[in-house]
């Protein structure tokens, strides 16, 4: 009788790698998704299942497949990363120099996107009068 030599790893330890492969704390990741950080540790744990609901918005903020949370779920799938070549597009706006500047520093994208979100609320404050 073969054994299964590596049987796979559950959903929510998949959910705490791919978030610290990110190096996303669980309160930052938790802003992403819009719940506590006390959701983010009991699906990373195991404690509960992520709604159907809320799993397009975790996949978004890990920068995964869509559906692949589903399907680690329904079938013990591993979860995939989104390919950046398949044409989605990088957090930041090509179009508008700063942006794809601060995409094309050599940091995490976790570090990349905050600075991008820092700097698109600077300009929303100077478009308001306020900068």
């Amino acid at each position: 009788m073969s054994q299964d030599p590596d049987p796979p790893m559950p959903v929510g330890e998949q959910l705490k790698a791919r978030r610290e492969a990110l190096d996303l704390t669980q309160g930052g990741l938790a802003s992403r998704v819009g719940v506590t950080v006390t959701s983010i540790s009991s699906a990373e744990n195991g404690r509960a299942t992520i709604s159907r609901g809320k799993r397009p918005l975790w996949e978004r903020a890990l920068q995964l497949k869509t559906g692949t949370i589903s399907a680690a779920y329904r079938d013990g799938t591993p979860i995939e990363p989104s390919d950046p070549t398949a044409g989605q597009p990088p957090y930041a706006d090509m179009s508008d120099a700063k942006e794809a500047a601060v995409w094309a520093m050599d940091l995490s994208v976790s570090d990349r996107i905050e600075i991008i979100d820092a700097v698109r609320a600077r300009a929303a404050q100077q478009r308001r009068g306020h900068g």
